[in-house]
């Protein structure tokens, strides 16, 4: 169970925001957002009729602003299994709203602050971007939250601590490629919301070893998506994996089987720091958000990839033995000197 909520957390919260606009804008198609819509009529987008809605005219209005994502749901389909996951608090977690460095092109750097605090904060809170100590953002329930248009119906009650949603018994892939997925929340601190999705096509990936080296364009492949796709391709990378202020990749490419991350962007993001065993995924997608309370909520349907990651002139370990001669591990930095 910890990998999948691991590999949720990656997907759904430990990277930048995960669409081509601004974080504050949103991304996929634009629009009001079928949530938003769905929680003020109650309508079911035809799940109570019978009538399924329209893949091509649903509204999606993907990612929440950062310093307002309250809560993220996943629908993910990978190599090994499917699984449904998700949760969501009262607020925002300080450190998770990142702060941007350099957006080039496709493709945006992103950095986690580390905030300082002075005194220690106490039980109960976290240290603020601005140095001050904050209530820390409380787990909420949204009582029995249901998924629909899957193979197979999906409805989950919150597991505590920590009010986690996630069902791993789907099959995978679990849905059918272009179906309209909703979910839908039973309560809670706010009025029920509805979210949205369009399942995507499996992704497939040309190769799963990316090598990349200081002053030269990494391309990455997959086969392109039919025609009249809602999916986009999101690629995350992180090369510093134990810095004080770790800088990630984030590249949101069209769906049309080739993204670049230039020479310059990789460049800048390697001079950042390279520190432990860098990670990078792939993941097709369609994104929708709406609000919950005084925040937001966003339902994310993937079908993603993990890559084994190699960069010229960089060996990570764990061991001496690991590194290459005249070189030493350095353990707590797990990187070759």
């Amino acid at each position: 169970m910890s990998r999948v909520l691991a590999r949720w957390a990656a997907l759904g919260l430990g990277l930048g925001c995960g669409a081509k606009d601004d974080p504050g804008a949103g991304g996929g198609d634009g629009g009001a957002g079928g949530g938003a819509d769905g929680a003020a009529d109650g309508g079911d987008g035809g799940l109570d009729s019978g009538a399924p809605p329209d893949a091509a005219a649903v509204e999606l209005a993907g990612v929440c602003p950062q310093e307002l994502r309250f809560g993220v749901f996943t629908v993910d389909s990978n190599e090994d299994y499917a699984a449904v996951a998700g949760a969501a608090a009262d607020g925002v977690v300080p450190t998770a709203v990142l702060t941007e460095l350099l957006r080039s092109g496709d493709c945006t750097i992103w950095r986690r602050e580390n905030p300082f605090c002075d005194p220690p904060c106490a039980s109960g809170e976290t240290c603020g971007l601005d140095g001050a100590c904050v209530p820390y953002p409380a787990a909420v329930e949204l009582g029995m939250v249901d998924v629909f248009g899957l193979l197979q119906p999906v409805s989950m009650s919150p597991v505590n601590p920590g009010a986690a949603y996630f069902d791993t018994s789907v099959p995978n892939p679990p849905w059918t490629a272009g179906a309209v997925l909703t979910l839908r929340t039973g309560g809670g601190p706010s009025a029920p919301v509805r979210v949205n999705a369009v399942a995507p096509e499996a992704l497939a990936m040309e190769g799963a070893d990316w090598s990349l080296a200081p002053g030269s364009d990494f391309t990455v492949r997959w086969t392109a998506a039919a025609a009249g796709a809602r999916t986009e391709v999101l690629l995350q990378l992180r090369i510093d994996q134990h810095g004080l202020t770790p800088a990630s990749l984030e590249c949101v490419f069209a769906d049309d089987g080739e993204g670049t991350v230039p020479a310059d962007t990789l460049d800048t993001l390697i001079g950042f720091g390279l520190t432990g065993f860098p990670a990078g995924s792939l993941a097709r997608q369609t994104v929708d958000h709406a609000e919950l309370g005084a925040g937001c909520i966003e339902l994310h349907a993937s079908s993603s990839r993990l890559a084994r990651v190699e960069i010229e002139g960089y060996t990570p370990c764990r061991r001496d033995d690991e590194c290459p001669e005249g070189q030493t591990c350095n353990e707590a930095l797990e990187r070759c000197e």
